[in-house]
């Protein structure tokens, strides 16, 4: 017999499972001893002489969340809204039928909708986590940063598996209805990433801290509050970035057995695989990992420190918004022939403007110039 081919029918088959995410924790009924589903607990007396840097107030205060955290949402605000929003332009203005295109365009709309939510982000660390904009705004924020971690992995595992499908099994889609297969897919990926957040969008993200006078957004809740949450940010990790991850390292490992066999030229596929490996261990990784060893841990306040790593983890996660572009240039031959155009028209326009600067000077100087210089 032969073996079922995976396919980018499979993969969104796969992806719909994070739907069961949305209901499993609410459905679920958790003692009170194992509730584990919050972000920071304050400490009680005891944890507060056993281990003080973990404090709430150590966190909201410190260095970390009021100096280096908005430092690198500014970097990733000001490398990716310009980067990001000129791929898109790009990659609509040079869009292909049955090409990667429709995953790129999904993957840059993504991340540019992620960076116009940094300003919130960025004014909210440098008020001293002070959120000013009301909890319905807090709970969109915090969604779409959930929301388009999981949406780029998901996006990057479609272009792997397309990728495998077009080197490994080329006929296996007609193309009259590639496209239409890619954009169903694509929409599926919006539709169960926005009712995978929804969970988050349904339950207050903020809480008033009166010690130091500030509201915070998603950063400090109770033992008892949010209990699901422990099943839902699991599910996210194993379904959203566990299983794409394992997904995608089959499908490029059997692009490269596949071309090496040919004895093909395979230096691209190499640095796609590198930047996308790259994007996985640096972005996602750290932060899954951490946000897994978080929920997993009995729900005392010494355990905060764990979230005070992974809201580092979180903010390098965000480069992958500055990664993305390059992963552009490697994938679409659109992309990349547009930014050779652009390099070589900008350096013919140096070269015609400097020309006629010089041609300019070395014109004889018109007659009323003359009479001017023989009077003076």
């Amino acid at each position: 017999m032969s073996r079922p081919v995976p396919s980018l029918g499979s993969a969104a088959a796969c992806v719909t499972l994070l739907l069961g995410c949305t209901g499993l924790g609410s459905a679920t009924q958790l003692s009170p001893m194992r509730g584990k589903g919050r972000v920071l607990i304050p400490l009680t007396p005891q944890e507060e002489a056993t281990c003080p840097s973990a404090s709430v107030e150590v966190f909201l205060n410190g260095t970390l969340t009021t100096r280096v955290l908005p430092a690198l949402y500014s970097v990733v605000l000001l490398v990716g809204l310009p980067a990001n929003a000129l791929a898109c332009w790009v990659l609509v203005a040079n869009f292909r039928r049955c090409s990667s295109s429709l995953f790129l365009l999904n993957l840059a709309s993504a991340d540019l909708l992620f960076v116009l939510l940094l300003p919130f982000k960025i004014s909210y660390h440098l008020l001293g986590n002070h959120w000013l904009f009301g909890d319905y705004l807090c709970r969109t924020m915090v969604a779409l940063f959930y929301g388009n971690m999981y949406s780029s992995i998901l996006f990057l595992t479609c272009i792997g598996l397309d990728r495998y499908i077009s080197v490994v099994h080329p006929f296996l889609w007609k193309r009259s209805s590639c496209m239409w297969a890619k954009a169903g897919v694509c929409i599926g990926i919006w539709l169960v990433v926005g009712l995978g957040m929804s969970p988050l969008l349904l339950h207050p993200q903020t809480r008033h801290i009166s010690s130091l006078k500030i509201t915070t957004c998603h950063d400090v809740l109770g033992k008892d509050e949010h209990m699901f949450l422990v099943y839902y940010f699991l599910c996210l990790v194993g379904l959203g970035f566990g299983l794409p991850f394992v997904l995608m390292t089959i499908s490029y490992s059997c692009i490269l057995v596949r071309l090496l066999a040919k004895g093909r030229r395979y230096g691209q596929v190499v640095r796609v695989l590198a930047l996308v490996l790259v994007v996985f261990i640096l972005c996602f990784t750290p932060s899954n990992v951490l946000l897994f060893i978080h929920y997993m841990l009995e729900a005392t306040g010494c355990h905060n420190v764990t979230y005070i790593w992974y809201a580092l983890a979180l903010a390098l996660g965000a480069f992958n918004n500055c990664f993305d572009p390059f992963i552009y240039f490697y994938i679409s031959q659109d992309f990349r022939g547009w930014v050779r155009n652009a390099g070589s028209c900008y350096l013919m326009g140096l070269k015609t403007s400097s020309g006629r600067a010089s041609e300019k000077a070395a014109l004889p100087l018109r007659s009323s110039e003359q009479s001017s210089c023989r009077q003076g």
